[in-house]
């Protein structure tokens, strides 16, 4: 009777520990990681359709940014920057701080809207901000708030004070909506 009880209680152990593993190995094959192991592979047309995929089941707010970034570049497929700018807007809203950066990109290079510094300049503050609450634990992130720095500083000696106080008005908005909180005092002058 023992014997049996061990035995059953085994394999009640195994049936969970199975049950576990096939949960693990359905989340390992989301649309979304399909997509990033599409891109680790350099098979873009692949990535895009995963990354596709994931926005529509709702998957992780990165796949905007990871897509619109294959479509922005014609990675994968053809070009389609008013499509790409459309998913970074989503991602942005969603807080994601690549899409962020990229549409500060967009609207500082005036590809795909109409260039506007200021708007620019008020994405890089807001990504700076949203980056720099996981930037300490987070390596990308980290990389993402350089960047976004970097592109804040080559911006600002072409802005003239009229678009930097526009630019800093807006970004308190944005981050009030998009992000964390923004402390304009720590951005060079």
């Amino acid at each position: 009777m023992r014997a049996m009880r061990y035995a059953t209680s085994l394999n009640t152990l195994l049936a969970t520990l199975l049950i576990g593993l096939l949960n693990v190995a359905q989340a390992d094959e989301s649309a979304y990681n399909q997509g990033v192991e599409a891109w680790r592979t350099m098979d873009y047309v692949e990535a895009r359709k995963q990354w596709a995929a994931s926005i529509a089941e709702g998957g992780p707010d990165a796949a905007f940014n990871n897509l619109a970034y294959l479509l922005y570049n014609g990675l994968g497929g053809d070009v389609e920057k008013e499509r790409a700018v459309e998913l970074w807007r989503k991602g942005a809203a969603l807080a994601v701080s690549e899409a962020q950066l990229h549409l500060g990109h967009a609207y500082e290079d005036g590809m795909a809207v109409d260039k506007n510094p200021a708007l620019a300049y008020a994405w890089y503050l807001c990504t700076i901000s949203n980056a720099n609450r996981l930037a300490a634990s987070d390596e990308a992130e980290a990389g993402i708030k350089e960047s976004a720095e970097d592109a804040r500083d080559s911006l600002l000696p072409a802005l003239d004070a009229a678009q930097r106080a526009e630019g800093e008005r807006i970004a308190k908005l944005l981050v009030a909506r998009y992000g964390q909180r923004l402390m304009l005092d720590e951005t060079p002058r």
